[in-house]
C-alpha cells in the first residue's frame, strides 16, 4: 500500500472515532510487508477494528480513500447489462405498469428482481448523489429518496405479499431478506460517501456513527450497542462509589469519639471507638417528559437508572406531559417492556398530549416534594417546550431548594433553547447543571459528571 494512502486512512479512522494506536500502526506495517498475499484491506481491518460496531464505518472509510484507486470501473454490469440496455430501463414502467421507482432514470428493482447484483448497486442508483448531498435533506431523507427512486419499497412489499400467500419458499424468502439488507446497507454507504466528498470533511460520517447519532434515529442494532455501553459505564461506576463514615465495632480508630468518651473518665482512655467507610447512597428522583418528541430518549435514561439502582438508597421515577404519574414500580426489568407500555399509555394519564412544565412543577412541589429527601438528586429529562404556557418558575425554584442537586437533560441543541416556545432559559438558573442529552456520547459525558 502506498504510504500516503496509509497515512490518510489512519487519520480518517481517528477522525471518525475508530481508535488506532501507535502499536496498531507498527503491527500493520509489519504485516503488510510479511504477508503480501493477503489483501491490504483484510490485514488493516483485522488490526484496526477492535469492536464489531466499527466494522461498517471502516468499510466506508476504505471505500472513500482506497476503493476508488484500487477498483477499476467495470465496463458492464451483472448479467452483461450494457449502458445501452440501461437506457431501455429508464423508459420502462415499474411494477404493475404504474411507473413507480424509475425516478430520474435509474433501474427499478421490481423489474430487475433478484437478477441485479447488489455488489454493483452503485452503478444503478438513479439520482445524482452529488446534488442530493448538497441539498438541505438530511441523511435519512436522502436514503429514503434513493430507495423510492429504485422502487425499493414496492419491491420488498411484493415479496412480503408473495410470502404471506405461500407462493415463496422459505429458502427464497431468507435469501431475499439477506439481499434487501445488503441493498439498504450499500445505498446508505453510497450516500455517506457522497456527503463526505461534498462537504470535504468527515463530519457526515461522524454524525452517522452510533455514538454521535441522535438517540431517536438509532436502529435496533445500534440501540443494542448503546445499551451495552450503558451497562459498561454503570459497571465502571460501581467500582468507585462514594463513601461516608459510620461507627463500627472494628475498623479505623475514631479519635473524636475516643476523646468524647474519655471525658467521663477524667481524660483517661479506657475505651476505644472505631469507624469504617460505608457506601453513600442518596435518593435519586427522575422526572421524564414522555410526549411524542421525547419518548425515544426516555428509554435510554430509564435503562441507565436501572443499571445504577444499586448505587442509590432509593429511586423514584415520574413520567409527565401536563400531569405527573409515578412509574417507579415498572423500571426494574432490563427489557423495559412495562416502561414502554407506560409511555404509550399517557392518554389514560393526562388530559392532553401537550407538555405543560409549569403545571407539572406545581403538582410536583405541592404533592410530592415533601416525600423527597433533602439530600436527593433530581434529574429531569425534557426539551422544555412549554406550548406558550406559563413556566411557573416559582414552583421550580421551590423544588430546587428542597433537594441537593438538580440536573436537567435536554435533547435539543443549544441554539433551540432560546426559541420562543422553549422555557429552558427560565429554568436553567435553578439547575445545578444543564446538559445536552441527544446522543450516546452526550449520555456518556453525563454519566461521568453526575454519577
Amino acid at each position: 500500500m502506498d504510504g500516503w494512502v496509509f497515512i490518510r486512512l489512519v487519520h480518517a479512522l481517528r477522525q471518525v472515532s475508530v481508535a488506532v494506536s501507535s502499536q496498531d500502526i507498527r503491527d500493520a506495517q509489519m504485516c503488510l510487508r510479511r504477508y503480501p498475499n493477503i489483501s491490504d484491506k483484510e490485514i488493516l481491518k483485522t488490526l484496526f477494528v477492535h469492536r464489531p460496531q466499527d466494522s461498517a464505518i471502516f468499510n466506508t472509510v476504505w471505500e472513500i480513500i482506497v476503493g476508488d484507486s484500487q477498483s477499476p470501473e467495470p465496463e458492464k454490469t451483472h448479467n452483461n447489462i450494457s449502458p445501452q440496455e440501461l437506457e431501455k430501463h429508464q423508459d420502462r414502467q415499474g411494477a404493475g405498469g404504474q411507473g413507480i421507482g424509475c425516478g430520474s432514470g435509474g433501474v427499478s428493482l421490481t423489474e430487475c428482481g433478484d437478477s441485479l447484483d447488489a455488489s454493483k448497486l452503485a452503478n444503478f442508483i438513479p439520482v445524482k448523489l452529488e446534488e442530493l448531498a448538497g441539498s438541505d435533506m438530511d441523511f435519512e431523507e436522502t436514503v429514503k429518496r434513493i430507495l423510492a427512486e429504485l422502487d425499493y419499497y414496492t419491491w420488498i412489499n411484493s415479496y412480503d405479499l408473495a410470502y404471506q400467500r405461500g407462493s415463496l419458499s422459505e429458502e427464497a424468502w431468507y435469501a431475499h431478506q439477506s439481499r434487501r439488507s445488503f441493498i439498504l446497507e450499500k445505498v446508505r454507504q453510497q450516500v455517506l460517501i457522497s456527503q463526505v466528498k461534498a462537504d470535504n470533511s468527515w463530519d457526515p460520517l461522524v454524525r452517522q456513527y452510533w455514538l454521535f447519532k441522535p438517540l431517536s434515529h438509532l436502529s435496533e442494532e445500534e440501540k443494542g450497542l448503546v445499551r451495552s455501553s450503558i451497562r459498561k459505564w454503570a459497571k465502571n461506576l460501581a467500582l468507585r462509589p462514594g463513601y461516608r463514615w459510620k461507627s463500627y465495632p472494628k475498623g479505623v480508630i475514631d479519635i473524636p469519639d475516643v476523646i468524647r468518651k474519655s471525658v467521663q473518665w477524667d481524660g483517661h482512655l479506657f475505651q476505644l471507638g472505631y469507624r469504617r467507610k460505608v457506601p453513600r447512597a442518596p435518593e435519586l428522583v427522575v422526572l421524564c417528559d414522555v410526549s411524542n418528541s421525547m419518548a425515544p430518549f426516555v428509554e435510554f435514561l430509564i435503562y441507565l437508572v436501572t443499571c445504577l439502582r444499586k448505587g442509590f438508597r432509593k429511586i423514584r421515577v415520574f413520567f409527565f406531559i401536563d400531569a405527573v404519574w409515578d412509574v417507579s414500580e415498572y423500571v426494574w426489568d432490563e427489557d423495559l417492556s412495562d416502561v414502554k407500555q407506560e409511555i404509550k399509555s399517557w392518554g389514560h394519564k393526562v388530559s392532553s398530549g401537550f407538555s405543560d412544565y409549569g403545571a407539572v412543577f406545581k403538582e410536583l412541589a405541592e404533592r410530592h416534594l415533601r416525600e423527597v429527601s433533602s439530600r436527593a438528586i433530581l434529574m429531569i429529562l425534557g426539551d422544555a417546550k412549554n406550548n406558550y404556557r406559563s413556566a411557573q418558575t416559582d414552583y421550580f425554584a421551590q423544588i430546587s431548594e428542597g433537594v441537593r442537586r438538580v440536573y436537567w437533560l435536554n435533547p435539543l441543541d443549544l441554539s433551540e433553547w432560546a426559541e420562543r416556545d422553549n422555557a429552558m432559559r427560565e429554568y436553567q438558573d435553578y439547575c445545578s447543571k444543564v446538559y445536552r442529552c441527544r446522543t450516546a456520547k452526550d449520555l456518556q459525558r453525563i454519566v461521568k459528571d453526575v454519577f
